[in-house]
Formats: structure tokens, C-alpha cells, sequence
């Protein structure tokens, strides 16, 4: 099924939006964006929302006729259009979806989700491609700042600066006491497991910090296919790190909240995030990021709490870091950490940068560019 409503939206909404992107099949940050920003927004008033799947996560032949129900969908729009579309880009299929709303005449807002090292970036004839997709657009909404040193955006198409949208439950948690943690240093890593995003890295990690006698212990969270999960398992075997590492599938929203509240490290050497929303939500329930050096990652550790290692040694990196770290003077900075992330992420000012920039969208304000304050 490719559209989803939101059936409890009030009626007479002033405005309504179409928001396109994420595949229902591939669970991850994306689709948990789109449906908090949808909340965040039904919370404002104001705004009626609708859904579309792009279906355009590892597209592949036998993908190919959920991503063209996606297309249908939006051409079914075309007689009640939407007051924006708002378009979610992830992968470079998913500008079909911008160019065939514009063929039918809708106001466009697109967020670009994706970073450098996206093969739609690194490639130059698939850059110039997304590049010039891209100035169909009415207006670009973008999450960091970075992304204008990472994504090729046009010049001309205006921009709007909103901001990632955190759980509830995570800007909300009460933080453990400190005291009421392990001795042991908590480390976790979650994501959709693989290579690009630094998980088998993590357990190269854990080997070092074994010989090296550090006390630890590691949770795995998140989904992966069946050959990626075996090769976790046989690179923890291969290690013997079966009691120093536990590998725990996809984790209910809630249980993943409770292991970052009770971690004191995140280690997320991904490759290829933009701006990755599991650090924002790591540093709310207090735990600390160990991240590889890129633009968006690096700039959520400078504005807060955090370290961040280089692509060519992450691994010995890491290990050090964590080997030096003063396990007792990095919990006593827990809450202060998680109390600026919680106060910049509020979704009352994440929905307000959001609404503006789909207002100046309807009214096509070329001229002028909303922003989020930029926090602190």
C-alpha cells in the first residue's frame, strides 16, 4: 500500500501537505522523521497531512512496481493537489517523484537526507543530474547547515534551515542516576547494520578494548538482511567477544530509548550519514557519540559533547579514546549534555521552523529564507 492518511487530523485544517519518501519495508530514521514531523505539526495546527511511500530504498526490478505505485499515488493528487508536497530525498529515484509533482503543478519543498559519500554525490554525472532535478524545486528545507558543504544544491532555489525531529519519549525520559549504572563502561551502536554504517567497525573496536583490559560491554541494536547478521555474529565468534557484545535485532522505540539512557558511549563510525539522527538522540538520553569525521556528525559533536575519529583509523582511534576516557568525569557530565539537546530539539521550536518554511513554500517567496535558530 503506498499512501497512508492520517485519518485523525482536524478537518478544516488550514492547509494540507502531502509528505513523499521512506519505503514502508525499510523501517529506519527516514519514516520515523516524516511521521514526527506530521505529529509535531497536527500538535501546531494548522496543517492536514497525508502519505506517501517512495519505495525507493535498494531499488532494485523487483522493486520496481512499489516505487511506480508511489508515482501513481501522487498523480492521484492531481485534481485536489495538495497545498505543498514535500518530498523526502534520500535516493536519487526519489526526484521523480519532484519532477513528475511539478509537471502537475505543485508548490515543491524537498529535504535532502543524504550526504558526501552517497553515490548520487560522488558520482559527478549522477551530482550534475541530482543538481539540476533539483532546481524544480520551490524550496529546499534543510537539517544541517552542513549539507550545504556535502549535497551540490542549486544556487537559485531558496532555502529554509528546520530541524530533525527527536522522540517524544526521548526529550522526555528521565535520565539514570549515574550511580545505578555498571562499573563497566555501556557502550551501544545502533542503526541499520552494515558496513557503510561502521558496524562491523564497532567490533574490531570491542576486540581492542578486551586486550586491552578495559571493562565494557556492548549492545547492537537495529534490523539488518540475513547475510549481514551472520557475518556479525561470525565476526564476534571469530573474536570471542559472545560475552562482551550482544547483538539485539530491531529493538522496540521505546527499549532502544532505555539502552541510550543506560549507555554511556555511542559509537557510530558510519560512512555515509548526513546528519545522523542517532547521535541527536544518543546526546538526549545522555550518552555520549564517538563519531568518523563527517560534516554533519561533526558538527553535532562540536555544538555539544562528543569525539570524533578520522576515516583511515577509526578503529585504533575509537579504542583509544575510549581506553584513555575517565569513565567516572564522563558520567557526571551526562545530564548537562542531554538538558541542551533536549531544550534546542523541543518540538514546539522544531515545528515552528517547519511551518514557516512551508508557508513561504505555498506563497513561493523566493526572496526570503526561514530559519531555525541555530543551537547554541
Amino acid at each position: 500500500m503506498a499512501t497512508r492518511t492520517d485519518a485523525t487530523a482536524p478537518r478544516g485544517a488550514e492547509h494540507t501537505l502531502l509528505i513523499v519518501g521512506g519505503s514502508l519495508d525499510h523501517l529506519g530514521g527516514l519514516e520515523a522523521f516524516s511521521d514526527r514531523a506530521a505529529q509535531a505539526l497536527k500538535r501546531r495546527g494548522g496543517w492536514r497531512t497525508d502519505r506517501i511511500a517512495a519505495s525507493s530504498a535498494y531499488l532494485t526490478v523487483g522493486r520496481l512496481p512499489a516505487f511506480m505505485r508511489g508515482l501513481t499515488a501522487l498523480f492521484r493528487y492531481r485534481r485536489h493537489k495538495p497545498d505543498v508536497v514535500w518530498i523526502q530525498y534520500v535516493n536519487l529515484p526519489d526526484l521523480a517523484y519532484l519532477v513528475l509533482a511539478k509537471l502537475l503543478g505543485m508548490q515543491v519543498m524537498v529535504t535532502p537526507h543524504l550526504g558526501a559519500n552517497w553515490r548520487s554525490q560522488t558520482s559527478p554525472v549522477l551530482r550534475s543530474l541530482s543538481e539540476r532535478a533539483l532546481r524544480a524545486a520551490d524550496r529546499l528545507a534543510l537539517i544541517s547547515r552542513t549539507q550545504e558543504l556535502e549535497v551540490n544544491l542549486p544556487a537559485r532555489v531558496p532555502r529554509s534551515h528546520i530541524r530533525n525531529f527527536l522522540p517524544l519519549e526521548v526529550l522526555e525520559a528521565e535520565l539514570p542516576e549515574a550511580s545505578g549504572l555498571p562499573p563497566a563502561l555501556q557502550i551501544i551502536h545502533s542503526s541499520r547494520l552494515s558496513a557503510g554504517k561502521g558496524t562491523f567497525l564497532l567490533i574490531e573496536v570491542c576486540a581492542l578494548l578486551r586486550d586491552r583490559g578495559v571493562p565494557f560491554h556492548a549492545r547492537i541494536t537495529g534490523a539488518a538482511d540475513d547475510a549481514t547478521m551472520e557475518r556479525l555474529h561470525q565476526m564476534i565468534r571469530d573474536h570471542a567477544l559472545e560475552d562482551k557484545v550482544s547483538v539485539m535485532g530491531r529493538v522496540p522505540e521505546e527499549d532502544l530509548i532505555d539502552h541510550l539512557r543506560r549507555s554511556d558511549v555511542l559509537v557510530h563510525l558510519s560512512r555515509i550519514d548526513s546528519y545522523p539522527l542517532i547521535v541527536l538522540e544518543a546526546m538526549a538520553c545522555s550518552a555520549v557519540p564517538v563519531v568518523m569525521e563527517l560534516a554533519g556528525a561533526r558538527d553535532m559533536v562540536e555544538t555539544y559533547e562528543g569525539h570524533v575519529v578520522s576515516t583511515t583509523g577509526a578503529v585504533a582511534e575509537t579504542a583509544g579514546w575510549l581506553t584513555a576516557c575517565d569513565l567516572a568525569e564522563l558520567r557526571r557530565r551526562r545530564a548537562q549534555v542531554a538538558a541542551r539537546v533536549r531544550t534546542d530539539y523541543a518540538w514546539d521550536r522544531c515545528a515552528i521552523a517547519l511551518d514557516q518554511a512551508l508557508r513561504l513554500c505555498i506563497r513561493g517567496e523566493a526572496g526570503q529564507t526561514a530559519t531555525a535558530e541555530r543551537p547554541a
